[in-house]
């Protein structure tokens, strides 16, 4: 029975919000496939089983013209990629959230049309705001959402880093 529990557990820890268009049946989605998002589902501010506060995801005020889809999947994908942060301790000796941050608790999207990587930074000419930077929106119009493993990884390379090896042989966190 235990090896059946954490088969479905792992295979829960690999979805990600499907590609919809009904904002209904994508937070639905999310909130059926990830304890981390179903808690996010009912307040923005909850905390995860292992102390882990989620930040809010807002808009940063020049980026209104990313349509709600995209919001809301990078949303569900932030907090399945935050759950498993938490999960695999990766948050338990560094918040996520610099102290400096002037909006405590908020991590705001930012558009970066020719970045290459999903990236999160205290952001010191955006109002010393958290801010979560990603090409949602390219310059030729195309609209992308980061994966979860994307969202994953910047949350990763924010509070652990590559060493200078990695990120000379692999170029890991090295955002352009």
């Amino acid at each position: 029975m235990l090896p059946l529990l954490l088969g479905a557990a792992l295979i829960a820890c690999r979805q990600e919000a499907p590609p919809e268009k009904n904002s209904a049946a994508l937070a639905n989605t999310a909130a059926v496939g990830d304890p981390a998002s179903q808690q996010s589902n009912l307040d923005p501010n909850a905390t995860l089983a292992s102390d882990c506060a989620l930040p809010e995801l807002i808009l940063a005020g020049s980026d209104t013209k990313l349509n709600d889809d995209v919001v809301a999947r990078t949303k569900a994908n932030f907090a399945t990629a935050f759950g498993r942060a938490c999960v695999n301790g990766i948050l338990e000796s560094e918040e996520l959230l610099d102290p400096k941050s002037g909006d405590e608790g908020r991590l705001f999207l930012f558009n970066a049309p020719d970045a290459n990587i999903a990236s999160i930074y205290l952001s010191k000419t955006n109002g010393n705001r958290m801010v979560l930077e990603f090409p949602f929106l390219t310059a030729d119009g195309q609209s992308h959402v980061p994966s979860t493993e994307e969202l994953e990884e910047a949350i990763y390379c924010k509070l652990v880093g590559a060493t200078p090896e990695e990120q000379e042989r692999t170029g890991r966190c090295l955002p352009d």
